[in-house]
């Protein structure tokens, strides 16, 4: 989880004028909607043209000139590009006036045990919490109501949870709350008033399962979000039957490119006002109706670090169809991959995430993978760039025992590639220990 800071939003022209737009852009017909796309397409080439290093070079080498830019049609003109080229020329992405954005470093989510810096500049942080605020809004969700923050995190306090008031989010660990302590979690979000729920689908379905087990029913939400990796069938079935309120997924990416939200209805929407979301298969072909392909992103706001037509390695269906919800966004039919195994940590209970474990490490890792085989044990694989230091070998193992536990027997090993694979998004945890949860 990254901090909520005021400062990093507090734009009130941007935030107001977002907010008239987004409200009233969801039921643009497509033409409209075209029409402002290519208005934030147009000011971001201007601005890579003039400002980026990367795509100057770029559309030097590849002959191009502004001008040959006219319509949406012509971004595919621009080859894809992935985490690896990050990696490679980071720098050449900050813009020459990068400052000038009131930029913030972040960590990508690393679900592929690839944590990435990047940066949030003020446009596509004001465009971030509209969407979000949007999405929320489907579901019946006013801003300033006390929602509970549920994921795979550490909470730096005794009392086991924080209280965020720049936000109203009771931020709460998942992997704190057991059998042993539910009443008094329960108790918790009776006190803050938590009616809406946001979390990792595993720690959503573990919270509901835990309540459900003793009987708690005062405390189910009246709103539920999911987001960090893709809510499972079985999961959705039991959130569903229990809270008796619809899941709302949703996703988005750290690099601050694109957003995509579910409604009550079941449509999966894309926001187009925030990024141009391409679906496109393995063989550079756009996909079609009902195909699977690709989610590949040209963030429309970010210009302290802008990325056109990423790979972001994640998939989607594509969709031609029209939502009940009556909105004319553009619909994915369904969301796919971000999937990752559970460790069982020494004192037997599942553990998800773990990406956070390597964010501080960042700079010499262009991949990793965990593979627990026997409990106690997990073997870590890491695919080193050129300047790999083994400073951070001690740093990790003692970030990765802090959350599975003392008795962890951690393993690093320096790889050429990680051991399993898988297309088009290679796992970062893997468990082959019999019983795991999926």
């Amino acid at each position: 989880m990254i901090e909520f800071r005021i400062g990093d939003f507090f734009s009130p022209r941007r935030l107001l004028y977002w907010r008239w737009t987004l409200w009233r852009s969801q039921y643009y017909p497509p033409q409209r909607m075209g029409a402002l796309q290519w208005e934030l397409l147009s000011r971001m080439l201007g601005h890579c043209f003039a400002r980026v290093p990367y795509y100057r070079r770029l559309f030097s080498e590849l002959g191009l000139r502004r001008s040959d830019f006219a319509s949406l049609e012509d971004l595919s003109r621009i080859p894809m590009m992935d985490k690896n080229v990050l990696l490679d020329h980071h720098e050449e992405f900050k813009a020459e006036d990068f400052q000038r954005y009131r930029p913030r470093e972040v960590y990508t989510s690393g679900t592929t045990g690839t944590p990435l810096r990047v940066y949030w500049d003020i446009d596509s942080n004001v465009l971030e919490l509209t969407c979000m605020w949007r999405h929320f809004s489907w579901a019946g969700y006013r801003l300033g109501e006390p929602f509970l923050d549920f994921y795979n995190v550490v909470v730096d306090e005794p009392k086991g949870y924080h209280w965020n008031w720049k936000c109203r989010a009771l931020v709460t660990a998942w992997d704190a709350v057991d059998a042993s302590n539910i009443e008094r979690y329960a108790a918790i979000m009776r006190k803050y008033g938590v009616k809406s729920w946001r979390g990792s689908p595993f720690a959503i379905d573990s919270l509901c399962r835990l309540l459900s087990e003793v009987g708690i029913e005062d405390v189910k939400p009246k709103h539920l979000f999911t987001s960090a990796e893709m809510l499972l069938g079985h999961q959705r079935e039991f959130i569903e039957s229990w809270a008796g309120v619809p899941v709302c997924e949703s996703y988005g990416l750290r690099e601050h490119i694109t957003f995509i939200g579910q409604c009550p209805e079941g449509g999966y929407h894309i926001a187009p006002e925030y990024g141009i979301v391409e679906i496109i298969k393995d063989d550079g072909s756009p996909a079609q109706p009902g195909e699977e392909g690709r989610i590949v992103a040209t963030g429309l706001h970010n210009r302290a670090f802008p990325l056109l037509r990423y790979d972001t390695r994640d998939c989607a269906i594509r969709s031609d169809r029209v939502c009940s919800c009556g909105r004319t966004l553009p619909l994915v039919e369904k969301l796919t991959g971000r999937t990752n195994d559970r460790l069982l940590r020494a004192d037997n209970k599942w553990v998800s995430g773990l990406t956070e474990d390597f964010r501080f490490p960042n700079r010499g890792i262009r991949k990793a993978q965990l593979v627990q085989e026997e409990p106690l044990t997990l073997d870590v694989y890491l695919v080193p760039t050129g300047d790999y230091s083994a400073e951070v070998e001690p740093l990790l193992r003692t970030s990765l025992k802090r959350k599975l536990g003392e008795a962890m027997d951690i393993r690093i090993h320096r790889v050429e590639e990680v051991p399993y694979l898988t297309s088009p998004k290679s796992k970062f945890v893997v468990s082959k220990l019999k019983g795991a949860p999926r």
